[in-house]
């Protein structure tokens, strides 16, 4: 009788164990998972230029001013974080004259065109890092 209670609590367990791993999978997403648009990033440029370019150069690779946000300087300064992650510290010190100045989506669409620039892939849906929560993680790698 005890064999038989071990047996059905480790099957159980091994059911919830699996249970918990896939929908953990499933938010493992990194920005090679298409995770914006093409027109996203084409907006993103837009914004880039009128409010980032001065200090981190039109062509993304930075100035005197401010560090590139193209190629491994970028790719290796964020590697392994969110975009949630990158999106906050942008807003909060993005552009360096007015912090926090850049709307919602524009955050959103420069992240993108960032992205585009750095080769990673486009997708079907708009990024939409919402501030107010880290939502679904999407690792920079």
């Amino acid at each position: 009788m005890i064999t038989r209670r071990f047996a059905f609590v480790l099957c159980a367990a091994a059911v919830v164990v699996a249970g918990l791993s896939v929908p953990a999978a499933a938010q493992d997403r990194t920005v090679n998972d298409g995770v914006y648009t093409d027109q996203q990033a084409t907006r993103g440029r837009t914004a880039y230029r009128e409010q980032c370019a001065a200090c981190h150069a039109a062509d993304l690779f930075g100035g005197e001013m401010a560090p590139g946000l193209k190629g491994s300087g970028f790719i290796g300064g964020w590697s392994g974080a969110t975009l949630w992650e990158f999106a906050d510290f942008t807003n909060a010190t993005m552009p360096q004259d007015a912090p926090g100045r850049l709307t919602a989506r524009q955050l959103n669409d420069v992240i993108a065109f960032i992205l585009q620039s750095n080769d990673y892939p486009a997708g079907e849906d708009e990024l939409a890092i919402e501030l107010a929560s880290p939502g679904d993680p999407i690792r920079i790698e």
